[in-house]
């Protein structure tokens, strides 16, 4: 008798203990129920397949794999069913779809392939590109566990199974994954008149500041542009403390246009305000409707623009103004140090250099939002170190070679974007493998095989046959959104 095992991932619908009576009454088949907590004890009975039950964002392959390892599970022995479709009571019309399914994973012939789903801690070490590291990012790794390794150009970068391996003059390190710290430079891209500039009271930031405590500005007009997006929370402390100052101090009037004001970080909101209190004017407008003109008598400049939040036309006349540059990302140019995935020019020209050659996403890879330890970076250094904890999840001979098939054509080892492929043996019989750590299953060596030496168990290379249920479970995600 074959014998099924309902594993619940959510929350389990009222209508199923009622129904799986039904079930052993009716039909030659033995069905339980448990829930995902229960299924990584001790099985009370042998089954020969699963039904996982839950939303389809938990039913992804590296989820359903990783239970597999836990409950020591073949994953060819496991069928996914969305929870969204499941039926509401024994009366909804869904029930048919999900009775449908049942007997299609009935009558579906178990796999002897013996699949196993394994799980591989990765090595501690991380390598940290991007110079100069600030010391307390550093020691924010450090404290999550991770072991720090700066290579020192020229080096390489190739993968190396789960890992990757960078080479230089001083060897190889293998390390677990890979951190960019990006770097940035100062831009201000809004364009300045040259007549505007020559009134010699336009100012950088940096360079205003320097002048506030050597002058009086007694009931002058300072204008602050921002006109970047990315300004660093710093910049907008010493503008609000700045704005504050010339206001109390010096009864100055001073408006702050920008895109967007920033208020969200330590302190910021406090600043922002205690600036508007003392009637600093602060509005987001709309950069590309902003003129700049020079007065008449070349002592300030003319400023024109567009409130965002009522489309109210402004026009002042600035004593100073002050220009606040933001920040920019300098690309890490990955191009020249990344070996492992191989580029095939006509599907992919390499035209952006923040992407590896294979535009492929890397499991192990991350990049800092910020060179400095932020509240956002520590929180990006926290989702690496789960990573770490969490460890990588493959499935052994899931993806196979027939040797009496192979005609060693290497068509699978050009098509491979993962170098999953190794030629093994001696040069009168070397034999194609697949590197199953390595391999994630994407079927394009088993689809561009000439011969079809290659069988990829449990899932289907071929053109997708008519499938009612499947054409029913789209038109219900069209439905509701989902898909």
């Amino acid at each position: 008798m074959k014998t099924v095992l309902i594993v619940s991932l959510g929350d389990t619908r009222s209508w199923m203990k009622p129904w799986i009576d039904q079930i052993d009454t009716h039909l030659p088949v033995r069905v339980h129920l448990l829930n995902v907590a229960e299924l990584e004890k001790n099985l009370p009975m042998d089954y020969n397949r699963f039904i996982f039950i839950g939303k389809s964002l938990l039913l992804h392959h590296e989820n359903i794999a990783q239970i597999c390892v836990r409950a020591k599970i073949n994953p060819l022995w496991v069928f996914p069913y969305p929870e969204e479709l499941l039926p509401e009571s024994l009366e909804s019309e869904n029930l048919n779809l999900w009775n449908s399914f049942l007997h299609q994973v009935m009558l579906t012939p178990m796999s002897e392939q013996p699949v196993e789903a394994i799980h591989l801690q990765l090595s501690t070490k991380i390598a940290l590109l991007g110079n100069p590291v600030e010391d307390n990012i550093l020691e924010e790794f450090q404290k999550v566990g991770l072991e720090i390794f700066q290579p020192t150009p020229p080096f390489t970068i190739k993968r190396q199974g789960i890992h990757y391996c960078i080479e230089s003059q001083l060897g190889a390190t293998i390390v677990g994954g890979v951190v960019v710290v990006p770097e940035f430079q100062s831009v201000f891209s809004h364009p300045i008149p040259i007549e505007v500039n020559d009134t010699r009271k336009v100012l950088f930031l940096e360079d205003f500041q320097t002048k506030v405590p050597m002058r009086n500005f007694r009931k002058q007009t300072v204008v602050f542009l921002v006109p970047e997006m990315m300004t660093p929370p710093d910049t907008w402390l010493t503008l609000y403390d700045l704005s504050r100052l010339l206001v109390q101090r010096d009864q100055a009037q001073v408006f702050i246009l920008c895109r967007e004001a920033i208020v969200a970080g330590d302190g910021l909101e406090k600043k922002y305000l205690e600036s508007r209190k003392t009637g600093v004017l602060i509005e987001k407008i709309d950069f590309s409707r902003l003129v700049l003109q020079p007065s008449l008598d070349m002592r300030g400049s003319w400023i024109n623009f567009v409130t965002e939040r009522d489309e109210i036309a402004q026009k002042i006349l600035s004593d100073w103004l002050v220009k606040v540059p933001g920040k920019k990302v300098i690309p890490y140019d990955l191009t020249k140090i990344f070996l492992g995935d191989r580029l095939i020019p006509s599907l992919s020209p390499s035209n952006n250099i923040n992407l590896p050659p294979y535009s492929l996403p890397l499991d192990g890879w991350y990049q800092l939002p910020d060179n400095t330890l932020t509240i956002d970076t520590y929180y990006a250094i926290q989702e690496v170190a789960d990573y770490f904890q969490r460890g990588v999840t493959v499935e052994k001979n899931r993806a196979m070679v027939d040797e009496e098939k192979c005609i060693l054509c290497l068509t699978c080892l050009r098509t491979c974007p993962w170098s999953a492929i190794d030629i093994e043996g001696s040069s009168k019989r070397k034999k194609a493998r697949i590197n199953w750590e390595q391999c994630h299953l994407c079927g394009l060596c088993a689809t561009s095989c000439p011969a079809g030496a290659i069988t990829l168990y449990g899932l289907e290379m071929e053109k997708e046959q008519p499938n009612p249920m499947r054409e029913k479970s789209i038109r219900f995600g069209e439905q509701t959104g989902k898909t």
